[in-house]
Formats: C-alpha cells, sequence, structure tokens
C-alpha cells in the first residue's frame, strides 16, 4: 500500500474521499479469519448488540466480564487473529466474556446523545449479563472511547448506590479531560471545530 494506491484506488473505494488504508481489506472477513473467538449475539436494541463468547474451560470463573469498546471501531478489535486475540485469551482462563458490538449509526440514530449510548450500551449490557448469569456483580473492561462511556456510567451508577460493577479496567481510555492535548478541540464549545456543510 503506497500513496499511489491511497490516491487512486483508495479514492475511488470512498466514493469521491480519500481513504487511507494500511493493508489490503479484501484478506480479512469476519468470522473467517477475524473474530474467530466463538460466540452469539444474545440480546440487541437500537445502538447495540450483547455478544456472549461460549465457554473454553470445563469450568468458569464466578464472576462474569463486560467489555465496552469504542463505538467508533468494532468490537473484532479485541479479537482479530487467534495469535492476536484478547478475547479469546480472557475465554482461554476461564472468564464468561460478554462484548458490546456498537451499531453503524445511520441519520435515524442522530437524535441519540451520550447518555443514550449508556443507558442502552453498558446500562443494559449490565442489566442482560447480571439476569443471563445470575450473578449480582461484574468485571468490566473500558476500550478507547468505550472506557470514557464506562466510567461516566460508573460514575452515575455510583450516584444511584448500584453496585453491581466490581471492578473496572481501562485501556487507552481517557477519563480526565483537564489536560485533552488536541482532544480539547473537539471538547472545548469555542475552539470546536465544525465539519464543513456540503
Amino acid at each position: 500500500m503506497g500513496l499511489g494506491d491511497a490516491a487512486h484506488g483508495g479514492r475511488a473505494r470512498a466514493g469521491g474521499h480519500l481513504k487511507i488504508r494500511q493493508s489490503d481489506a479484501s484478506m480479512f472477513e469476519v468470522g473467517r479469519n477475524l473474530a474467530v473467538t466463538p460466540g452469539k449475539v444474545i440480546y440487541q436494541n437500537e445502538l447495540m448488540q450483547l455478544i456472549q463468547y461460549a465457554p473454553a474451560t470445563a469450568t468458569v470463573l464466578e464472576r462474569p466480564l463486560l467489555i465496552v469498546p469504542p463505538w467508533i471501531n468494532k468490537y473484532y478489535i479485541l479479537d482479530l487473529t487467534p495469535e492476536k486475540s484478547f478475547i479469546k485469551w480472557a475465554v482461554a482462563q476461564g472468564l464468561t466474556v460478554f462484548v458490546v458490538s456498537w451499531v453503524n449509526p445511520d441519520a435515524k440514530l442522530a437524535k441519540n446523545g451520550f447518555e443514550d449510548y449508556m443507558r442502552k450500551g453498558p446500562l443494559e449490557a449490565i442489566d442482560v449479563v447480571t439476569k443471563v448469569t445470575g450473578e449480582d456483580k461484574i468485571h468490566t473492561i473500558g476500550y478507547c472511547v468505550g472506557g470514557t462511556l464506562l466510567a461516566a456510567t460508573l460514575a452515575y451508577m455510583a450516584a444511584k448506590r448500584d453496585e453491581r460493577v466490581l471492578s473496572a479496567t481501562m485501556f487507552a481510555a481517557q477519563v480526565d479531560f483537564t489536560y485533552g492535548g488536541d482532544l480539547l478541540v473537539f471538547i472545548d464549545r469555542a475552539r470546536r471545530w465544525r465539519w464543513p456543510s456540503t
């Protein structure tokens, strides 16, 4: 993949917009050589599907694990190939693993805000995980902006005295925006950049 491919092939495949790739997308197929850890969708709403992975050990640990990935990536960022799969590794350790898989939003979902993603994402997922497993406490992982969402969810739960989350681990998740660096361009109203109208 080089600059010539990005300028020629990438532009054509992106409807006239520059689409930079670092690999040949045709080499990957979900379920064939990407995201192959066995699991199934056990719940869905308008914003997400909840995947439960099949156990890989004779017995499983008591507390299940819920993973909240970013909605700008797919759930399989943590289940790439079998050799590079955090989810496969976690299941092999005896964890009962659940992962939120966000839908690709379109215009009909434009009305949903951060609070909607919190309520219909982690909060509903926690409801389902505790119901399905019969456990009243779970472990959680938040990845990237999914971790930011999970942290906000945990703050909301703390205010409601909801103690179902036993632990929370963050992977590359920003939860303190005091020193947000370049992100401040997007969250500071006075300097927020806007997409040009087309």
